[in-house]
Parts: C-alpha cells; sequence; structure tokens
C-alpha cells in the first residue's frame, strides 16, 4: 500500500476525478471558492490569447489559468514586477507567453492524465493585485486539509528569484510549518529555506481555520488549500490537489502521506456529495471551456 505522500499525487493524477480535474483551473476554482465564504480578487479578463490581454489597469496579476509552479505569473505593480523587481513591459509578457506554449510539455501539469490530456482551458486570466497593510505582497498560508480537518499549515513567504547554477532563474521561498494549533514543527519540513520560528497567530486565523475545514468537508478529498490573510479577511489562493511535495523533505512525505491514508478520498461518481458539486461546477463553465463527459 502507498505511504508516500509524493507517491499519493503521482498515483491520485491518473485517477478520474472530475471534481480535482476542473477545480485545477484558476478561474473556476475562485468562482467556486467565493461561494463557500472565501473573499476572492476581482476578475478584470479571462482570455484565450496573449495578444488579447488588456493591460490597461495599473496594479493587476496575469497568469494561465492551467498551469502550475507559478509558471508565467506576474504580480504587476504599475510596469513593476513584483515577484522578480524588474520593469516588465507588456509586449515581454506576451512575448514569454508565446515561448511557453511553444515549448511545454506536460511539465506544469498534473491533471491531464485524467481526461486523456485535457485541461479546462489553456487561457489567462487578468485579476486583482493583492496587497499587505504594508503593500506589499502577502504571506500564503497552505493548508494541508484532510476529511474536513486542517492538518498542517505551511507559512511561505518571502517569494523572489535568484540564478541557478545554470544561471537561470529559479524561485525560491521561505516557510515555517505550523500545527492546526499554531505551533511551529522544529524539525525541516521542506529542503530549503525552512525557518523554524514561533510567530503570532494571523488577524483571521480562526475565520481561515472555518472555511478552509469547511471546504474540505465538502470536497470530501484531500486538498491543500491556500489562502492569504489580509486585514482579517481570508481571500483564496487556490486548490491544490498535485501540490509539489518534491520540494518536501522525507519525513514531511511520510507524515502526510500516513495522514492520507488514513483519509482517503470519496471520487465515488455516484455519490450524492459529489454529483451536487458537479452539478454546481458545471454551471460555473464559461461556453468556451472544454466538455466532458463526468460519467463513463
Amino acid at each position: 500500500m502507498t505511504i508516500n505522500y509524493w507517491e499519493q499525487i503521482l498515483e491520485n493524477r491518473k485517477k478520474r476525478d472530475y471534481i480535482k480535474w476542473i477545480l485545477c483551473d484558476k478561474y473556476i476554482a475562485k468562482q467556486f471558492a467565493e461561494t463557500l465564504g472565501f473573499k476572492i480578487p476581482k476578475t478584470y479578463q479571462l482570455t484565450d490569447k496573449p495578444t488579447n490581454i488588456k493591460f490597461n489597469i495599473k496594479q493587476y496579476v496575469v497568469k494561465p489559468t492551467d498551469l502550475c509552479d507559478g509558471c508565467g505569473v506576474y504580480l504587476m505593480n504599475y510596469n513593476m514586477n513584483m515577484i522578480d523587481n524588474k520593469h516588465t513591459k507588456p509586449p515581454t509578457i506576451i512575448k514569454k507567453y508565446n515561448e511557453i506554449r511553444s515549448s511545454i510539455k506536460h511539465e506544469y501539469y498534473m491533471h491531464e492524465l485524467m481526461y486523456d490530456f485535457k485541461v479546462p482551458f489553456k487561457g489567462y486570466i487578468v485579476e486583482e493585485l493583492l496587497l499587505d497593510e504594508n503593500n506589499e505582497t502577502p504571506s500564503d498560508y497552505k493548508c494541508y486539509a484532510f476529511n474536513g480537518r486542517i492538518f498542517l499549515i505551511a507559512k511561505t513567504y518571502n517569494r523572489h528569484f535568484v540564478k541557478d547554477n545554470n544561471n537561470q532563474q529559479k524561485q525560491v521561498f521561505h516557510s515555517v510549518w505550523m500545527t492546526r494549533n499554531w505551533k511551529p514543527i522544529p524539525v525541516p519540513m521542506i529542503k530549503e529555506n525552512y525557518k523554524y520560528q514561533k510567530l503570532p497567530k494571523p488577524q483571521g486565523y480562526d475565520k481561515m481555520i472555518y472555511l478552509v475545514e469547511n471546504a474540505s468537508r465538502i470536497l470530501q478529498r484531500h486538498c491543500r488549500i491556500d489562502v492569504y490573510l489580509i486585514k482579517g479577511e481570508v481571500y483564496f489562493g487556490e486548490f491544490t490537489f498535485f501540490g509539489g511535495a518534491f520540494l518536501h523533505t522525507r519525513m514531511a512525505n511520510n507524515i502526510l502521506g500516513l495522514k492520507w491514508n488514513k483519509n482517503q478520498d470519496n471520487i465515488d461518481i455516484n455519490d450524492k456529495n459529489n454529483k451536487k458539486i458537479i452539478q454546481q461546477l458545471n454551471t460555473l463553465l464559461p461556453p468556451f471551456y472544454t466538455k466532458i463527459k463526468t460519467i463513463d
């Protein structure tokens, strides 16, 4: 029986699960999250081509709806990309997106195996740029939830780019992992930049617990639910069913794997709750999204 967390992620990506598949889409995920009570950033535009993006807003986020691992994400603040602090104009962004689409294979997908390499929509979303009290990008809280209850929380912050040994840009971040009761875990849970420290509970923590655990109960499957806490409000980041567990330490993957093994996903297509969620999700789909049969 598979125990390791990363191995379970790789195994689960092969199992047909419409709910996981459609919620990997960034637009649909946040529309669904809003129905669950999360605050969400405003959507300014949803388009299929980089050349159709309207760069007429001073502060915005633009990103592919379908890719993962931060690929193609720009946090734009008056033509300054807050990820790498570089002045970046629209033609540069368009060129980068064209390069990504022309060279990408499957390295930025984890859900394409479910339905014969189909993804819901290969487009781009332009949305509100969320900033904290200091006018900086907020820390995010990655909540590992199982069976309606948060198990661990990884606070990640200070995201930035550095050059690797091949002189290529590599995104790095700092993190500290907490228990549900907000106690820091003293041993490293990720391989790089683990920053053990005791921190005060952030404003809005109890609200975060409620909203994330309610979403977990509804989903009935393991999900890392990522949120931002800004001035006490809980803003949705993403539903992550296929997290980058290759960044975890072996201890972290063993602990999470054991927890998942004891709290198996309910992906039964005939389950009443799953049918209800699928019906709700289908009402959120724009007409140009990929349609698939949810029942074989």
